[in-house]
């Protein structure tokens, strides 16, 4: 993730921080991951 981070430059460092910040401040929002699985079912 650091080296993710550090090859931002400072408008998507800027997108990045505002996102972050406002998912910190819901309390609805905690224990909350970025991944996600889709299950389907071939017909």
């Amino acid at each position: 993730m650091r080296e993710t981070v550090d090859a931002m430059n400072d408008k998507t460092f800027e997108l990045y921080m505002k996102y972050h910040l406002a998912i910190c401040e819901r309390p609805d929002m905690v224990g909350v991951t970025h991944h996600s699985i889709d299950i389907v079912k071939k017909n």
